[in-house]
């Protein structure tokens, strides 16, 4: 199987994230004038035998602010500054997004799963600035599933999961605030690390 679906939107006033939070802690977002989104997203899935079978599917764009006007509080002057920067990315818009799902059923209503998600960089705000931006992460899960049925139930499945394989240390969102004080650029920000390897055991009951 393989799909692509190639896509382009143009934005008048897209309501955006700024990578700032407010007083209670809720992002806070803004209206920019002109922005686009466009790339091109494939699907492939190959059965590489009768009982395993391999699913990818990938997202590869461009997130773009045509005009923005940065503006930074000054805490010397009790005012703001603007700066033009021209076309930046859009917030938390990573270029670059790969799933993949290898999976094997030795049996009937038994599945092994291995998925693999890799996330590009992406920044968290609209400057494009290299000091404001979370790196790309690569992690891996490994699932396995088996169900059965009973007298009582029409089907018991049974999970277990182990998540971030490799114990990859990274962050999946971030907040930030700039400033002027003193006359110089200051920052406040915030990363919101993830678990490394866990483990997770569930059970699901359908009647």
């Amino acid at each position: 199987m393989l799909g692509a679906n190639l896509y382009y939107m143009r934005y008048k006033d897209q309501l955006i994230l700024t990578g700032e939070i407010n007083d209670v802690g809720a992002p806070i977002m803004v209206n920019v004038d002109k922005s686009y989104r466009s790339g091109i997203e494939l699907q492939v899935g190959i059965k590489l035998a009768s009982q395993l079978k391999w699913d990818v599917n990938a997202t590869f764009s461009k997130n773009k602010i045509i005009n923005f006007t940065e503006f930074v509080d000054d805490w010397d002057t009790w005012g703001q500054r603007s700066f033009e920067l021209g076309e930046t990315d859009l917030a938390f818009s990573p270029g670059t997004i790969v799933n993949s799902q290898l999976s094997y059923s030795p049996v009937e209503k038994f599945n092994i799963r291995f998925i693999s998600l890799f996330v590009g960089d992406q920044f968290i705000d609209n400057t494009s600035s290299e000091s404001r931006k979370l790196d790309a992460y690569f992690v891996n899960n490994l699932r396995v599933d088996y169900s059965f049925s009973t007298g009582l139930f029409k089907e018991i499945i049974i999970h277990a999961v182990a998540n971030n394989l490799m114990n990859v240390m990274y962050e999946s969102n971030a907040w930030v605030y700039s400033y002027f004080y003193e006359g110089k650029r200051q920052k406040m920000d915030g990363y919101y690390p993830q678990a490394g390897r866990y483990f997770m055991f569930g059970v699901d009951f359908k009647f």
